[in-house]
């Protein structure tokens, strides 16, 4: 991984985008079970660039994954009101999504991972991961596809960001 600065970051996405390379991010907490740093840390994956940056700070960095999340899943993936009339949520998804209401109700930060085929911390490829690490309980809820979940993103992705 090389160290960035959240612009350069950025810059690398919309360029990744632009050129219709795969890339994904990550925003992880210092207790991420993938944050082996111990601080707040922001990661940019390009699997067809074999490139990865990262970025350190002492706060997650919601801001610009709120402005990424729309290029990396589509331009409605935070507007729950657009998911599909036939979406029908796993029962995973619906504890996700209860148990994230649970701790925003409580003002305790969480966070989840879309881990796509591929990415570096994927065990599961060639499946999408959703995971979602809950800070209280300790313990991780994870659902698995065969397609990007985007109406369950619709449903997570509103809800991390809703105390950006």
């Amino acid at each position: 991984m090389t160290e960035a600065t959240l612009e350069e970051i950025r810059q690398k996405a919309l360029d990744f985008n632009t050129n219709k390379q795969k890339w994904h991010f990550h925003i992880m907490s210092p207790t991420c079970a993938f944050n082996h740093k111990g601080q707040h840390t922001f990661v940019l994956e390009s699997p067809d660039a074999n490139e990865t940056y990262v970025h350190y700070s002492d706060q997650p960095e919601k801001g610009l994954g709120q402005e990424l999340a729309p290029l990396l899943h589509g331009d409605k993936v935070l507007n729950p009101e657009t998911t599909s009339e036939d979406y029908v949520p796993t029962p995973n998804i619906r504890k996700i999504v209860e148990r994230a209401n649970q701790l925003n109700e409580k003002n305790v930060p969480w966070h989840h991972h879309m881990l796509f085929p591929g990415c570096v911390f994927n065990l599961h490829s060639p499946k999408y991961a959703l995971i979602f690490e809950d800070p209280e309980a300790g313990n991780t809820l994870e659902s698995l596809t065969d397609t990007e979940p985007t109406n369950d993103l619709k449903q997570i992705e509103t809800l991390f960001y809703k105390k950006a």
